[in-house]
């Protein structure tokens, strides 16, 4: 009986809470699932799983297997797609983190492309939260410089510059005019990223400013739709909303004011050889960035 084979099953069976959708999934029998199952449970030498007629529970020694294993099993993964990368096509799971608002409004423009170019990768984008730290399980982790990140354990590579402007819709522009000068924004409807309706703000010429509006959210989707619904003034980088710019959805209020300002790194763990997939969506979105900016 195969090692690999057996765990990679035990992996499925729980993921899929039944021997019949492992079954299904690895494309072979629920018997043959069962009998890698039972060999491997003779091998550790305890019971992982426990099988009722209806139902299939892991035991607490195999919730601690699961648990262990698959860490092992994706480990052991990026290892042979690294190995078969040397000369073939780079192939394999490339995990990226970013905040709700980065992936959906950032990260999602540049996805597709990328796929096509190499369509033996898959992504996986995983929500964090902001201010959240990065994992080594993670490949790629996107944020705003972290001053507390163990420098030992990740490398860093700066993406963009991340200063916030204004913008608003034609329609909000039209019946509510727009801000002549910074001190106007405390008169109009802001659209506060965030739990609280009013936000103080530092804009990078120094000033302070304190805003308030009729809506606020953590949803990046939301926020952004009522801006352009003409709802009021919305605060954010024009990376994030370059096909509304585009396309005349939102325009640009006080060109020349900008506050949030700071730099967006990629970060990736230090490894003792060079992770192809990272260093390949790590320079296409460099470039892409680039490009962007003529």
């Amino acid at each position: 009986m195969d090692w690999l084979q057996s765990v990679q099953s035990y992996i499925r069976v729980v993921d899929e809470g039944s021997f019949n959708g492992a079954a299904r999934k690895l494309n072979t029998t629920s018997s043959a699932i069962s009998k890698r199952i039972h060999w491997l449970e003779e091998r550790i030498g305890v019971q992982l799983l426990k099988r009722t007629t209806r139902s299939v529970t892991q035991t607490e020694a195999g919730a601690l297997f699961y648990q262990r294993a698959k860490v092992q099993i994706d480990g052991w993964q990026s290892v042979l797609d690294e190995t078969r990368s040397v000369s073939q096509s780079p192939a394999g799971l490339l995990k990226i983190g970013a905040t709700l608002a980065v992936g959906s409004k950032f990260l999602v423009q540049y996805l597709n492309d990328f796929l096509q170019m190499y369509p033996d990768i898959r992504i996986q984008l995983i929500t964090t939260t902001p201010g959240q730290l990065p994992t080594l399980s993670l490949d790629l982790f996107i944020s705003r410089e972290i001053e507390q990140l163990n420098s030992l354990s990740f490398k860093a590579s700066p993406l963009f510059e991340h200063r916030a402007g204004f913008y608003a819709s034609p329609g909000y522009i039209e019946e509510f005019g727009q801000p002549l000068q910074p001190q106007d924004l405390t008169q109009h409807n802001m659209l506060i990223w965030g739990e609280r309706t009013q936000r103080e703000i530092t804009l990078t010429n120094g000033q302070k400013l304190n805003l308030s509006g009729n809506f606020a959210t953590t949803n990046p989707e939301a926020l952004f739709y009522a801006a352009k619904s003409g709802m009021g003034l919305l605060l954010t980088n024009d990376v994030m909303i370059k096909e509304d710019l585009r396309l005349g959805a939102l325009k640009r209020v006080l060109p020349g004011i900008t506050a949030d300002e700071a730099i967006v790194y990629a970060y990736y763990p230090k490894l003792d050889y060079q992770h192809t997939r990272t260093q390949l969506f790590l320079n296409y979105l460099k470039q892409r960035l680039k490009q962007e900016q003529h």
